[in-house]
């Protein structure tokens, strides 16, 4: 199952991150390893459904305590024979665009041959898109990228996420000049929230939000609590059909 480890520092603070075997095929029931890792202690994000956001933020991590969580990680998964770690996710406390420099090092030492050697596929930064500028840098990040969108609509989003200060158009329009040159797709996150985010109307409002970015972006719904099979089946019924692939996570939706 999944083990969260706690890193305490030199200053006391402490920070999260997370192993996540995943089953990989259910038919040989192999599985691999995916790392959550954090960049910063607490966040300045506000997003209202995140524990983390509740702690504001407290300061930015190192580059050494970015790539030590890497590096504990792998010491505990293979004291504890756990599969392979070939994932790792910026998805863990904190907002990697507010702390982007320590973050591109931390990507850079992770990826080089002679300490982990990821590929630029074996790693994600997910960002809440803090502003167009600082998503246009992503682009220069060795790596893959994620958006957690979670509402399409900017009054829902700004209630959701209350530190948004830019229209979701102009978050997404920042994504797509970042994805020039790439090869690479763009992972969209919405945590779905019972009765809040989860309408047909939510999804329809996705599928516009995101069709500038058609084919390069695949969804990926978190149920944060129990939103019922038929409204998680009626928003995958809007995306899929106009070729989103969306991917169901049946965690818990808490961070």
């Amino acid at each position: 199952g999944t083990h969260k480890i706690l890193m305490e520092m030199q200053d006391s603070r402490a920070v999260e991150s997370v192993l996540i075997p995943i089953e990989e095929n259910p038919v040989s029931g192999l599985t691999r390893t995916t790392l959550c890792v954090s960049s910063q202690v607490g966040c300045a994000r506000g997003c209202v459904f995140c524990a983390t956001g509740k702690l504001g933020l407290l300061r930015n991590l190192t580059v050494d305590e970015i790539v030590s969580q890497v590096y504990l990680a792998h010491r505990i998964a293979r004291e504890r024979k756990m599969p392979e770690i070939n994932n790792v996710v910026f998805m863990g406390m904190g907002e990697p665009l507010n702390n982007l420099e320590a973050v591109l090092r931390a990507l850079c030492i992770i990826g080089h041959r002679n300490t982990f050697g990821y590929s630029h596929n074996m790693v994600t930064v997910s960002t809440v898109g803090t502003n167009p500028a600082s998503i246009r840098k992503m682009g220069m990040l060795p790596c893959r990228l994620a958006w957690s969108v979670h509402a399409a609509d900017d009054e829902l989003r700004r209630q959701l996420v209350p530190t948004t200060k830019h229209s979701m158009a102009q978050l997404r329009d920042a994504f797509v000049d970042a994805l020039q040159g790439s090869k690479t797709s763009l992972l969209v996150q919405v945590t779905l929230m019972d009765g809040i985010n989860d309408s047909a109307l939510h999804a329809s409002q996705l599928c516009a939000l995101l069709e500038p970015l058609r084919p390069r972006v695949k969804v990926n719904l978190l149920p944060y609590n129990d939103t019922g099979p038929a409204r998680l089946l009626r928003c995958i019924a809007i995306l899929e059909p106009r070729l989103f692939l969306c991917v169901f996570d049946p965690g818990d939706g808490n961070v």
